[in-house]
């Protein structure tokens, strides 16, 4: 069984083993599924074979439909342990409530459907993964529930389950997968829950050829199914809500939520970052703002690319006075009392630092990334020119007699960043915007002739130097992340008119207006 699954997934995946090591877990989801039915204390062997080819035949399944729908490279490690845990959870979940429900008194088997606990595993699986595994988790939820409940149910029960259990993750993992707030969570609950009561009472009537069929089905009976299904679903988003933090702790994952409170300007590095390094941090901000919109325009995560692009320099604080953005008077650099060595060392070296202060800040392990990637191992040039220059000149005066000691030739290494190279699509737009944004800002009023060719030089460099090979990113994307920077430069670098200066007898004419109506104001 194993071994055929791990087959298939290699051919849907390239070769690639991981992903079905990985997707392998829901196998021991479908043993630990069997190990929680009490149903089968007491059953025959029959009923309880029943059950085992069920979860196995699910496994299956299940792993077939990742291997055939999803990306190469998304489930990792610790996502597919988190997928098995919220799987497992549901369905103690669900296995609590069929224990419980026969003892209580006065209600249908029917109206356990409203109170079930469908969005659970699958709003923990969007908010902290994405949508599609959100819905391949309701997925599996819907096809092992059915080996919880009892041999003798009715079929249309079971039917009924799978429909609201699908349906509903469906439409939670819709709702939670892109939130902007956590309390944008608790209103998806109330969604939800709707859901499942018009689910419910659709399959009902479905069932029972008409609401007006079923003599307790009155006004008060709908309402109560309602508040039923509302206040469930609600409980369910608080419980996702406050396990959240612990879970992004655990896995080592962040969401999107977690992403925008990154970008509040108010963190500590971002607030140390204006105050030590104000020129790097209008830097940073005007990368945030490229990054956004060529990350958009290719289809890659916008909130990440800002984000990494709020943060890609943020080890400049260290010595942000040998940083040029950073420096009023260029003809008081303190690199004129340097070596060209030591200058590239500290040039360089933000990249290490930014790294240190992001890991100590515990930053995502993505902006970490783009943090050492921007700059690839792409060279400090000026410092590196100079340093050749200062080699030819010493190297004439040696060979001219005027001194006796040879220089020695000047190491590249020295000058250049330690990489890696972009290694996914937010770190090559960061990256890209970086050096584009750097490059515009040295232009003096730039026309959009000069843009647009300061643009095409810097990719063409880059992609002659293969600094975007690792990236991720086509042909097809990097023509459109040009005509992106091309239009957000544009925008950014427009100019105003320039108003003229009032004339003299104007501007008395206006100081004295203006003292008349404060005066006036004052009375």
């Amino acid at each position: 069984m194993a071994s055929l699954i791990s087959s298939i997934l290699k051919r849907t995946h390239n070769g690639d083993p991981g992903v079905s090591q990985h997707m392998l877990l829901l196998t021991v989801l479908g043993v630990a599924v069997l190990c929680m039915m009490a149903y089968s204390v007491g059953e025959t062997p029959l009923q309880s074979a029943y059950r085992a080819v069920w979860v196995l035949v699910c496994s299956f399944a299940v792993v077939f439909y990742y291997g055939l729908g999803h990306r190469k490279g998304e489930m990792t490690k610790g996502r597919a342990m988190l997928c098995v845990l919220c799987v497992l959870a549901q369905m103690s979940a669900l296995y609590v409530v069929n224990s419980f429900w026969p003892s209580v008194p006065g209600v249908e088997p029917w109206q356990k459907l409203l109170v079930l606990p469908y969005m659970l595993a699958p709003a923990v699986a969007a908010v902290l993964i994405n949508r599609s595994m959100g819905v391949y988790v309701s997925l599996c939820c819907s096809l092992f529930g059915i080996a919880l409940f009892p041999t003798n149910g009715e079929l249309n029960f079971m039917g009924d389950y799978v429909v609201i259990s699908l349906l509903t993750g469906v439409v939670s993992a819709a709702i939670c997968g892109h939130l902007g707030k956590r309390q944008q969570l608790l209103y998806a609950g109330f969604k939800t829950g709707f859901v499942v009561f018009v689910a419910t009472l659709g399959l009902t009537a479905l069932h029972t050829g008409g609401l007006n069929v079923r003599g307790d089905m009155d006004a008060a009976a709908v309402f109560t199914m309602l508040i039923t299904a509302l206040g469930v679903n609600f409980l369910l988003a608080v419980i996702v809500n406050g396990v959240m933090p612990l879970l992004e702790n655990l896995f080592r994952i962040s969401t999107h939520i977690t992403w925008l409170e990154w970008a509040d300007m108010n963190h500590p590095l971002l607030k140390k970052l204006q105050i030590t390094a104000p020129g790097t941090f209008h830097h940073s901000l005007y990368v945030q703002r490229l990054s956004e919109a060529a990350a958009e325009a290719i289809g890659a995560d916008v909130t990440r690319a800002g984000v990494c692009g709020l943060y890609h320099d943020i080890g400049k604080v260290k010595n942000p006075q040998y940083f040029s953005e950073n420096i009023v008077d260029q003809s008081m650099t303190p690199h004129a009392e340097l070596t060209p060595e030591a200058s590239a060392r500290i040039i360089t070296g933000h990249v290490a630092e930014g790294e240190q202060l992001a890991r100590a800040a515990k930053l995502n392990p993505r902006i970490i990334d783009v943090i050492l990637e921007h700059h690839g191992v792409t060279t400090a040039y000026f410092f590196y020119r100079k340093a050749l220059d200062n080699y030819e000149t010493e190297k004439k005066k040696f060979d001219d007699g005027l001194t006796d000691t040879c220089p020695d030739e000047v190491d590249k290494s020295i000058f250049s960043y330690p990489g890696p190279i972009p290694q996914s699509r937010e770190s090559g737009i960061v990256s890209m915007a970086d050096a584009v944004e750097s490059a515009t800002r040295s232009l003096q009023h730039p026309t959009e002739d000069d843009i647009r060719n300061m643009i095409e030089g810097i990719f063409k460099g880059r992609i002659l130097d293969g600094h975007l090979q690792d990236s991720g990113l086509t042909l097809g994307e990097i023509a459109r992340m040009k005509e992106s920077f091309f239009n957000t430069l544009r925008t950014m670098n427009h100019n105003r008119i320039a108003y003229p200066k009032p004339a003299a007898g104007d501007a008395a004419a206006l100081l004295a207006a203006r003292r008349t109506a404060e005066e006036k104001s004052d009375n």
